[in-house]
């Protein structure tokens, strides 16, 4: 009996494997194989964009930015993956049938609970550091922003890790300009705003109980995580309560272990096509919830108007002459996906069909940790105001948006095409 069940397992993966292949994108499924912790999704860390800068049209020169950006490199939450992982480790260890890949496994569990530490969504030291980086390159790029004592207001949603990563950040901008003013501010009334995602209409449900029909192939895996983390296949199956729970308790820990900087030793012993379903499955949930999907009405996007309120109103007060030469926001990431979308900017907001969501926007690009908009304001002498926007720090287009010159907007064009995709 102990022979067959490995042998049954094989059988059923290799035909999976091979049924599986067809729905798979390959760009994805190669950008996903040269690192396997872009499974994580939105929980992969921080990498920023081309830095390269297009040059302002002659005569403008930078004197206000706009900024959101999502918290740093966090933890998930609860205990109960890890109770899991540790009661079948263990009884394996016991019995004497977990191999130096399971043990692996279990040490890479046991470190990544102890980052946690009872504290969910505790933001990472990575975290605090990529916070630090993002705003030392903000005033290294635009030194005419933070020229002299500029005035400096940050606003952070009231969650743990969104406060710690402002304070990383102002930290790090008030390092490289000491003469710089701030002004701080948390609280339930900016909540309102900063932690925005709209309301929910019938076409979201609607796309949401499609993505329900995609189910995830457990069975694909079973066999394969199971081979390889412990010398006997039957006896090991016996200590597993549930494959799907199991498999779900792997890729809670494996997918956060980059945030923490462990190592990651769990998602190389899983089968290739059961990474790919759930990474896609999961990006698939958050554009239909959040995402410029062209099956949803611009209603939804237009429901979450409070941050872009909040954004127009402290632009128009910094071209009025208004006190402050930056505007920082530190909140999460499906508010600030929504944003992308209802401003357009092509790549975390370009507007897609829902089938195209694998092959266009890759979430672990589009909203990794610490995901930022910046909007960089330039004005000449004649008082023109024009906009630049970044993401991940990106030179970026807006969709079907006319721009003045390269990447660089009128803001009164940018202010009209939001007040009409409102109406």
């Amino acid at each position: 009996m102990k022979r067959i069940l490995p042998i049954v397992c094989t059988l059923v993966f290799c035909c999976t494997a091979l049924n599986g292949q067809d729905y798979m994108v390959p760009e994805l499924a190669s950008a996903l194989r040269e690192d396997l912790v872009r499974v994580g999704g939105n929980l992969y860390p921080y990498s920023h964009g081309d830095l390269t800068e297009t040059p302002a049209p002659r005569g403008y020169k930078p004197f206000y930015i706009s900024h959101y950006g999502r918290h740093g490199s966090r933890h998930t939450w609860g205990r109960e993956a890890y109770d899991l992982l540790f009661d079948v480790f263990g009884k394996a260890d016991s019995l004497g049938i977990l191999n130096d890949k399971g043990r692996a496994a279990w040490e890479e569990s046991k470190q990544i609970f102890e980052t946690w530490n009872g504290m969910d969504g505790r933001l990472s030291p990575r975290g605090v550091e990529e916070h630090k980086a993002i705003a030392h390159r903000m005033v290294k790029r635009y030194p005419a922003v933070f020229r002299g004592e500029p005035h400096i207001r940050a606003n952070s949603s009231t969650v743990q890790r969104s406060l710690v990563s402002m304070a990383a950040f102002t930290s790090a901008m008030a390092a490289d300009r000491p003469k710089a003013r701030w002004s701080f501010d948390s609280g339930e009334k900016i909540m309102e705003y900063i932690g925005d995602t709209g309301h929910a209409t019938p076409d979201v449900t609607e796309l949401r109980n499609t993505l329900k029909m995609r189910k995830w192939d457990f069975q694909a895996d079973s066999c394969q995580v199971i081979g390889r983390m412990f010398t006997d296949s039957l006896a090991a199956s016996a200590l597993v309560p549930s494959i799907k729970k199991f498999i779900r308790a792997l890729l809670h820990v494996a997918t956060i272990s980059r945030c923490w900087d462990v190592e990651d030793y769990i998602l190389p012993e899983m089968s290739f096509e059961l990474l790919y379903q759930a990474y896609s499955y999961d990006a698939h949930r958050t554009f239909a919830k959040y995402g410029n999907a062209a099956e949803i009405s611009r209603d939804r996007l237009a429901s979450a108007h409070l941050l872009v309120d909040d954004i127009v109103a402290k632009a128009d007060e910094a071209i009025a002459g208004g006190e402050y030469a930056v505007d920082l926001r530190f909140g999460h990431d499906f508010p600030l996906h929504l944003l992308v979308a209802y401003l357009g900017v092509e790549g975390p907001g370009s507007k897609l069909q829902f089938d195209e969501v694998d092959k266009y926007w890759w979430q672990w690009r589009e909203l990794c940790m610490a995901s930022n908009l910046q909007m960089i304001f330039y004005r000449n002498k004649a008082g023109h105001v024009l906009v630049k926007f970044l993401y991940q720090e990106q030179e970026r287009m807006l969709r079907e948006l006319e721009s003045f010159s390269g990447p660089y907007y009128d803001w009164e064009t940018v202010r009209a095409n939001i007040e009409g995709f409102r109406r």
